[in-house]
């Protein structure tokens, strides 16, 4: 039976905090779901349990335009590469559909292969709301950064790159129907200030990691920060661990890091951590494929896990996906090149609402 705690339409349209239809209070993540009435749930209790259900981002051809690209962006941008500074330099202040039209539709083409992909294998695919206008600097591409979902929470989150809050009202019409329909609890973080205030609050979505009551938080300075650490603990509460995961300058993301298959394998650049034998226990026992910075960088350690022994690669790495096949695990390789070039790959473009 689900209970109101609270609900606000304003919330939902604007700014404010959203928390709806909490569930019963639950201490084993192996029980807290599974005797939910409701068919419809929030879930998603560890990285790699079954995939049910999930948003995958949109890339609106003639949306994007090409921010000025001068050294103060590159100095902002850190993880961005050279190559890809270079490619939006020659279309700055203008349209990417004019300058490269091919690649424009090919971003498009890409993401609406994944969303093939994931529905050929059984998973119900949600999309945020379209771009209607273009605008500087900002896709709908990266679904992963402005949601996340830990145990039986969504939450819409508040990202760093100031270009990049425009894109959050675009998912409030998805949180606003699980609200209604779903066991679980919707949330918005409280709002931030203009700019880059000191006493601002970012949480994104592909710095954390959801391991059972441990989760994993990546702070580099590009996006996630201790006040958002501090906040998810808070709203987690005691039967959590956030742990806080320091990663180097030119990292944008925890998981442009590190990429957790199951509970004992996944993929790493361990020289993208400031120090990786510090890291808490349950990311230091696994069997790793490694993957050199330089690879790391075009998000080699990006991909889809559709459950503990199947993920999606992107087709650029065929040695890595190898390296994973050689572990046991069903690889489905995909061309998902094009989304690197501003700093995302696959697991950017999707964020679970219901893992089984």
């Amino acid at each position: 039976m689900k209970t109101i705690k609270k609900l606000s339409m304003a919330a939902l349209i604007g700014v404010g905090v959203l928390s709806a239809f909490k569930l019963p209070n639950a201490t084993d993540l192996t029980k807290d779901n599974s005797t939910m009435k409701s068919e419809h749930v929030i879930r998603n209790n560890h990285e790699w349990d079954q995939l049910e259900e999930v948003v995958v981002g949109r890339w609106e051809q003639n949306s994007f335009n090409t921010p000025e690209v001068n050294e103060d962006l590159k100095d902002f941008f850190p993880y961005i590469t050279d190559a890809s500074f270079n490619y939006m330099k020659k279309g700055e202040n203008k349209s990417l559909a004019e300058v490269y039209p091919e690649d424009d539709k090919m971003y498009h083409e890409e993401t609406e292969n994944l969303v093939k992909t994931l529905e050929g294998l059984g998973v119900k695919v949600r999309r945020p709301d379209e771009m209607e206008f273009p605008v500087t600097a900002t896709t709908q591409i990266y679904s992963r950064d402005p949601i996340v979902t830990i145990g039986n929470k969504f939450i819409l989150t508040n990202m760093y790159a100031e270009q990049r809050r425009q894109e959050s009202a675009n998912y409030r019409r998805i949180a606003l129907d699980l609200a209604k329909k779903y066991d679980g609890e919707v949330i918005s973080m409280p709002a931030n200030k203009p700019g880059y205030h000191k006493d601002n609050v970012y949480l994104e979505g592909g710095d954390l990691f959801v391991d059972g009551y441990n989760i994993y938080v990546g702070v580099s300075g590009n996006a996630s920060n201790d006040k958002g650490i501090a906040w998810l603990q808070n709203e987690l509460g005691n039967a959590y661990t956030v742990h806080k995961i320091p990663l180097q300058k030119n990292v944008l993301h925890l998981d442009c890091a590190m990429m957790l298959i199951n509970e004992k394998q996944g993929i790493i650049c361990k020289e993208d951590f400031v120090d990786f034998d510090n890291v808490p226990d349950g990311l230091k026992n696994r069997e790793w494929v490694e993957v050199t910075p330089e690879e790391a960088q075009i998000m080699a350690t990006n991909g889809v896990v559709v459950n503990k022994k199947t993920v999606i690669l992107s087709d650029t790495f065929p040695h890595i996906a190898k390296k994973v096949r050689d572990m046991g695990i069903e690889v489905h390789e995909i061309q998902y090149k094009k989304g690197n070039y501003f700093g995302g790959g696959l697991r950017c473009s999707y964020q679970p609402i219901t893992r089984k």
